[in-house]
């Protein structure tokens, strides 16, 4: 999400220095595009090296298509590499350096989970002058709510009151995530007020995100009440919304509103179905209770529905042989 939106800053050219406009792609990007990012990075640093320039929109570009790549193969030393060539385009152009670059440079040690790394960049980037923005202030909550530092994240969401102003579903989403993984729902539920109030949360990630806030806090009524308000407020249900309330009813020993809501789920005018997640956890749920018929039940809907059972299934069930017996 966070790539999306310094794409679309870069096409419509609202970053620092202006879009690119049409003026012809550089020679890196082009090679990027015929052979792939690992031989425009080759080629970067032979021009490093001979001290060669080169311009930020490339940087950018390159560095979020290497971050693309690695959903698909993570490779850990490609991007170190990636991201110590575009430090030493900062320390050798500076002035080229802007925020939707330093965004993608935050989000890259964001994914590497590298909050040192993260922390350096975010003070190259004030010692520029370069202003941050609300993409910049999502990127660095959730580096900080990965790593369960709830005070820096609470620190920067008060300190950043004009990025948080500019705030949209993604930045949000970030800090209500942030905050649910640090244990703190109650300050989620008072962001999540907040952007009702402002008319920005209809979105469906948002609920989400707040039902596995109550079910971590073992609170289903509350997570029944917010996945009902969903509908109430014409916010779509999708299989991971459905999935998650289904999740808490487990988690809360309540196997009978897991199966109400899965019915709905079944029912001819729904436009969501269940998935092998939506499957097991009902599973774990009818083993918990030591209802074996209808775990083994489940287990072989599994296989009607031309679903494969995993390794998760499997010691599921065989956990609930064990405490049958």
């Amino acid at each position: 999400q966070h790539q999306q939106q310094q794409q679309q800053q870069h096409q419509q050219g609202q970053y620092s220095g202006g879009g690119r406009g049409n003026s012809p792609i550089s020679p890196l990007e082009d090679l990027m595009r015929r052979k792939g990012v690992d031989e425009a990075w080759d080629a970067l640093e032979e021009m490093q090296r001979a001290g060669l320039p080169t311009d930020r929109f490339t940087m950018s570009r390159m560095l979020m298509r290497t971050l693309a790549d690695a959903r698909r193969y993570w490779d850990p030393s490609k991007i170190q590499r990636s991201v110590a060539l575009v430090e030493r385009f900062l320390q050798q152009q500076p002035e080229e350096a802007d925020e939707v670059l330093f965004n993608a440079l935050l989000d890259t040690h964001c994914r590497m989970k590298d909050v040192a790394g993260l922390e350096s960049t975010f003070k190259t980037m004030q010692e520029l002058s370069i202003e941050p923005s609300h993409v910049t202030l999502g990127i660095l909550v959730k580096a900080y709510g990965q790593a369960c530092d709830i005070k820096s994240v609470l620190r920067l969401w008060e300190e950043m009151e004009e990025q948080r102003e500019q705030a949209n579903a993604v930045t949000y989403g970030c800090m209500i995530n942030a905050c649910v993984r640090c244990g703190q729902t109650e300050k989620a539920v008072e962001i999540f007020d907040e952007m009702k109030a402002l008319k920005k949360h209809c979105n469906t990630i948002l609920y989400t995100t707040l039902i596995k806030g109550y079910g971590n806090e073992k609170d289903l009524p509350s997570a029944l009440a917010l996945f009902r308000e969903m509908r109430e407020e014409n916010v779509p249900y999708n299989t991971i919304a459905y999935n998650s309330i289904i999740d808490v009813c487990i988690k809360c020993s309540d196997v009978q509103s897991a199966e109400e809501i899965f019915r709905e789920m079944l029912a001819p005018n729904s436009t969501v179905q269940p998935d092998l997640i939506t499957y097991s956890t009902l599973l774990k749920g009818y083993c918990q209770i030591g209802n074996l018929d209808k775990a083994l039940q489940v287990a072989e809907t599994i296989k009607a529905c031309g679903l494969k059972c995993d390794e998760l299934v499997y010691n599921t069930l065989m956990d609930g042989c064990v405490k049958a017996n």
